[in-house]
Order: structure tokens, then C-alpha cells, then sequence
């Protein structure tokens, strides 16, 4: 409740009215107080925005100095490096460039490919099969990728004709066992063709023979070497 005035007996007396303007030593320090409070308060809220501004500088000093290619729109030196780990590289380490990359994968691809086919024709060849060898290029990763190779197939004859015909179809199916023979391969095959041909011959021409002869005479033929360019237990090394 503001009282601005009291009216009364005694010849009307009236108090004094305190305002804005008011001179009186109550109201100045009242005024004076007031106007210390937001001065003071004005000084905090730009300390605090210094003390605001100054942090967010130093924190983006201190990215910048970790990642100065970061400022410049480039990733930062060990996020690409990072980007692939399993990426291959050369043999300094540095990374290699989308074609060397490239020429990498189609060399893994051949590598697959040559052991592939030769595993076949050892698995098929069985015994008359030797060890793979292979021929070799080193990508741009350092690696050695077989980019050929071969297998050597006994293409033997045995002790009678038969034996030789088993042979040959063993060494016929070794060769073409890959699911895409090459030249050499299928040469080898038409050896092994010949051979088991020239063996039914001789096994046609013993039976005919052997029907006019003894026992004895019998047991004596089938002893006895085959009268071939090669003999048993010789054989004809090819490779496929």
C-alpha cells in the first residue's frame, strides 16, 4: 500500500511525495544502489562469453593441430590409412593405386585357376601322376602368383596288353580331367589314345593266335615280352 497523501484538520496539513526526482537523501542512495547491481552483473555475462569464446578457440586449435588436414577438407592422415586395413600394399608399405589393385585380383584369380586345373589331373592320374610344378610372376604387392604349371603323367606299358590299355585310359583321363583342357592336354590324351589302340590290336591278334595253340604254348606267349616299341615297365613321360 502507497500512501501519496493524508488530509486532515490542523489547516490541511499534506506530507511530501517520494518520486523519480525525489532529492531527498533516502531516495539518491537508492538510486545509487540500483544502478551498481546490473553494471555488476553486466560485467559477469561478458566474462562468461569471453571465457565461452576463449575455450571454443582452443579446442579448435587443438583439432586443428591434431588434424590439420581436416581445415583443408582432407581426411585426416590416419583415418586413410585406417579405411582398409586388408587392403593390399606394396612391399615399402605404401598403398597401391586402383590399377595395381586391379592386376592383384586378376592375378589371385589365375593363381586359383592353375591350381585348380592341375589338382585335377593329379587326382585323376592316381599313381601314374607326378608332383605339380608351376611357373610363377610377382604382383605389385610382392607376391608370388603360379600363372602356369604342369603335371607329368607315366604313360607306361604293363606286361600284357591289357595292362597297357588300363594304362592309357588312367593317362586319358587325367588328362582331359580339368574342366577346361589346354592344347598340351589334349595331346596327351590323343597319346594315350594311340597307345590303348595299339594295345587292343595286340590283345585281338594274341587271342586269334592263341586259339590254335596248346597250353603250353599259351602259357609261354603270355610270359613272354610284347613285341611293342616299348618295353614293360618302360614308360613315356608327357606332361599335361
Amino acid at each position: 500500500m502507497s500512501i501519496s497523501s493524508i488530509s486532515g484538520g490542523y489547516g490541511g496539513y499534506t506530507l511530501p511525495v517520494h518520486g523519480a526526482n525525489c532529492q531527498c537523501p533516502a531516495c539518491q542512495q537508492l538510486r545509487a544502489d540500483a544502478s551498481i547491481v546490473p553494471a555488476a552483473n553486466a560485467d559477469g555475462a561478458q566474462s562468461n562469453s569471453a571465457n565461452t569464446v576463449s575455450g571454443a578457440s582452443q579446442s579448435a586449435a587443438a583439432d586443428k593441430q591434431a588434424n590439420p588436414d581436416s581445415q583443408n577438407g582432407k581426411p585426416a592422415a590416419n583415418q586413410t590409412q585406417n579405411a582398409n586395413p586388408a587392403a593390399p600394399k606394396a612391399p615399402d608399405g605404401t598403398p597401391l593405386n586402383d590399377a595395381q589393385q586391379k592386376e592383384v585380383t586378376e592375378l589371385k584369380a589365375r593363381d586359383t585357376d592353375v591350381r585348380r586345373h592341375e589338382a585335377a589331373h593329379q587326382a585323376a592320374g592316381g599313381s601314374l601322376a607326378g608332383a605339380a610344378s608351376f611357373t610363377y610372376e610377382q604382383g605389385p604387392d610382392g607376391k608370388q602368383y603360379a600363372i602356369g604349371g604342369e603335371v607329368p603323367i607315366q604313360l607306361s606299358r604293363g606286361s600284357t596288353p591289357q595292362q597297357t590299355i588300363q594304362n592309357a585310359e588312367t593317362v586319358r583321363a587325367a588328362a582331359l580331367a580339368p574342366a577346361d583342357p589346354s592344347g598340351q592336354d589334349r595331346a596327351v590324351a590323343a597319346e594315350a589314345a594311340q597307345v590303348e589302340q595299339q594295345a587292343r590290336q595286340q590283345q585281338l591278334t594274341q587271342q586269334g593266335g592263341n586259339a590254335k595253340l596248346s597250353p603250353l604254348e599259351k602259357a609261354q606267349k603270355a610270359s613272354a615280352p610284347e613285341g611293342s616299341q616299348t618295353q614293360p615297365g618302360q614308360h613315356i613321360d608327357t606332361y599335361a
